[in-house]
């Protein structure tokens, strides 16, 4: 099944600049996140168009080789090997390479903060055992196109003799034949599994990143297996929203605590409790900034910042001696 194209998945022009596709990828996350009723096949196809032209070296790649970039600039963000699509150019006919997989790894900001690991169970076609991902025994080369994978025609025209090539219909361009099929695949080479698989999340890892696990994508008739593409997205906290690796969070005050300060509890990511000081006469919207009590930079022990905005909390329901004191105040003022 062909892909889509990154630029219509994330709806801008090749022109777009980095902060334009940022908008867009951000845009359409919060529109189609699953936790909010989106389709999660495609959060994964934003989730993975975002992590290729977000990044310069693979957009520009992208650019040049479409789908198959993946061939001529090797890369991974975490484990596994690089990232392949199509086909690995390693001798006179390209090897086949299975689909790569996309998978939607669900975080919180505190799995964010320590790091995790994290378990996964899907389908996949992998390899058949019985004729080792051939299809068959007795292989021997194609007769039709003496094993090249190719059927070579010279035709002539009214300009002179034109040669032209095609895949072979006999093999499929794979070169080679089975005499015997085989039983337990049917002749496809490949049998439908259950993987089950463990990811070492790193502290610190941010919203659109992907991590590659080679070989864990799905298999193909005598080649190879394609990857497993993991993209991380980060669910919504009740208390604080990140930005970048700082923690920013809203704290309400009553108007005395404003007005006169105040030492404020608050819990940080990692659940302990720090005390914050209120200064007197702080503003509506003021912030102040807890420093290294954020989350941890990707890699690094190194931690952001919490940022507290300060708000004022009005009582909806108030007592008639509240009432008159909040009266004779207003007349003070």
């Amino acid at each position: 099944m062909s892909k889509k194209d990154y630029y219509e998945v994330l709806g801008v022009d090749k022109t777009a600049k980095p902060n334009e596709i940022k908008k867009a990828y951000r845009s359409l996350v919060k529109k189609n996140h699953p936790d909010a009723g989106g389709d999660e096949e495609l959060f994964k196809e934003i989730a993975e168009a975002y992590s290729i032209l977000s990044d310069a070296d693979k957009k520009r790649n992208y650019d040049q080789f479409g789908h198959d970039s993946g061939n001529q600039n090797p890369f991974s963000r975490g484990f596994g090997r690089g990232f392949t699509g199509g086909f690995d150019f390693g001798g006179s006919r390209p090897e086949r390479v299975g689909e790569n997989m996309t998978l939607l790894l669900k975080l919180t900001l505190e799995e964010i903060y320590t790091g995790n690991k994290k378990k996964f169970k899907y389908n996949r076609q992998d390899k058949c055992n019985s004729c080792g991902g051939h299809g068959g025994t007795d292989i021997h080369d194609c007769p039709s196109c003496n094993g090249s994978g190719m059927i070579t025609r010279v035709m002539q025209t009214p300009i002179g003799y034109i040669q032209q090539s095609f895949t072979c219909n006999v093999c499929g361009g794979l070169g080679k034949a089975t005499k015997n099929i085989c039983t337990e695949c049917n002749g496809n080479g490949t049998k439908q599994i259950e993987e089950v698989i463990e990811i070492d999340i790193p502290a610190g890892v941010q919203e659109g990143m992907t991590f590659i696990m080679g070989g864990k994508g799905h298999a193909v008739k005598s080649g190879k297996c394609g990857d497993l593409l993991i993209n991380v997205t980060e669910l919504a906290h009740e208390t604080y929203t990140r930005n970048g690796n700082d923690l920013k969070m809203v704290l309400k005050l009553n108007y005395p605590q404003l007005v006169l300060g105040d030492k404020v509890d608050i819990k940080t990511i990692e659940g302990s409790l720090i005390r914050v000081n209120i200064p007197e006469h702080s503003d509506v919207g003021s912030n102040l900034r807890v420093q290294h009590k954020g989350l941890k930079f990707y890699g690094k022990e190194q931690r952001g910042d919490i940022i507290i905005t300060l708000d004022i909390d009005i009582p909806k329901n108030i007592s008639e001696e509240l009432r008159e004191v909040i009266i004779h105040l207003k007349e003070k003022l």
